[in-house]
């Protein structure tokens, strides 16, 4: 039996201590084997969702260009229309692969979320994959506007107008915050390194979106504080702040902390999967030396039992011959 089954044991009877314990590597072998194969899937949705933020990260890169080429101060509005088309299309490609990339039918970047992935044949024994929305809006993206002045600045932010730059101070800063609330525009002014004064309005325009057109005034001695009424024609001049790149780069470092820690999580099922391999070859190995026949040892047992089956059959085989050979002596 053990010669045809190929194991020691094939019951109870045969060792009940060792199959009890063949019974438990069994166990947990099988366990084993699954939960590598769990660690694969885990690294299969790693890698999709990576694959997706990559695209996420190439879109953003695009906007980046854009914004940058809108800034230049020798495009016209509809230069910067067109631009803004281009970006609201690549926003909207965002929003897309965040809705629409799944794994095994699990969306991957339109929710919050944290899948557990069982590495182990045990309760308790799992890796956590953390997945983050992805789309516009938790980019800070949503509204992004190339074409418009942007009012929610820090202080010494480069602000661009007519090719030429300055920065914001905190003054002008907080002034500015205070004109986007209102209806009718206010003016403000702002110094720069050489001591050169620079005027400017904030408002709403006809059709209530915020702007800031530059001014030429003549103050009288009445009127020498930085704030006065606005009193003058002005020519509206969209100015583009550089803040609008520092939104992309968080965007675009926001992306870049997710794929980094997807990278880790790779590399981490990856020794999880050689770990789990080298234990069940182990505890093969150790199962095989209880429930396994040895087959040098059992062929050799079998081939003495023949040997002694076969010499206790010609011995009794002789041994019924005497007889035969007395009665032939007698006659």
């Amino acid at each position: 039996e053990r010669l045809s089954s190929g194991l020691r044991i094939n019951s109870a009877k045969d060792d009940a201590a060792g199959q009890a314990i063949s019974n438990r590597f069994t166990a947990n072998i099988t366990g084993l084997t699954q939960a590598s194969r769990n660690a694969n899937d885990g690294i299969s949705i790693a890698q999709t969702t990576e694959g997706a933020l990559n695209e996420v990260n190439d879109n953003l890169q695009n906007i980046r260009r854009l914004t940058v080429q809108a800034q230049n101060g020798t495009n016209s509005e509809s230069d910067r229309k067109s631009i803004q088309d281009e970006i609201n299309a690549r926003l909207e490609e965002i929003n897309r692969i965040s809705e629409q990339t799944e794994f095994n039918g699990v969306k991957v970047l339109s929710a919050d979320q944290t899948l557990g992935i069982q590495v182990g044949s045990n309760d308790g024994q799992t890796i956590d994959i953390n997945l983050n929305k992805v789309d516009s809006s938790t980019l800070g993206m949503t509204g992004f506007d190339v074409t418009s002045v942007a009012t929610h600045v820090t202080a010494g932010a480069s602000v661009v107008q007519g090719g030429e730059s300055f920065k914001l101070d905190d003054a002008a800063l907080a002034a500015m915050k205070t004109a986007s609330e209102l209806d009718n525009a206010e003016i403000y002014s702002t110094t720069d390194a050489g001591g050169n004064v620079t005027y400017f309005a904030v408002g709403q325009d006809e059709d209530g979106d915020t702007v800031a057109t530059t001014i030429k005034v003549d103050l009288s001695e009445d009127a020498l504080a930085d704030k006065f009424d606005v009193g003058v024609d002005v020519t509206a001049t969209h100015l583009a702040m550089t803040t609008q790149l520092d939104t992309i780069d968080q965007a675009m470092a926001q992306v870049d902390e997710l794929r980094s820690s997807l990278g880790a999580t790779q590399n981490r099922f990856d020794s999880v999967i050689s770990n789990l391999n080298s234990t069940v070859n182990n505890l093969s190995e150790s199962r095989s030396r209880i429930l396994d026949a040895d087959f040098a040892s059992e062929v050799s047992e079998m081939s003495r039992a023949n040997i002694l089956q076969s010499a206790g059959i010609s011995v009794l085989s002789q041994a019924n011959q005497v007889p035969q050979n007395v009665l032939s002596l007698l006659r």
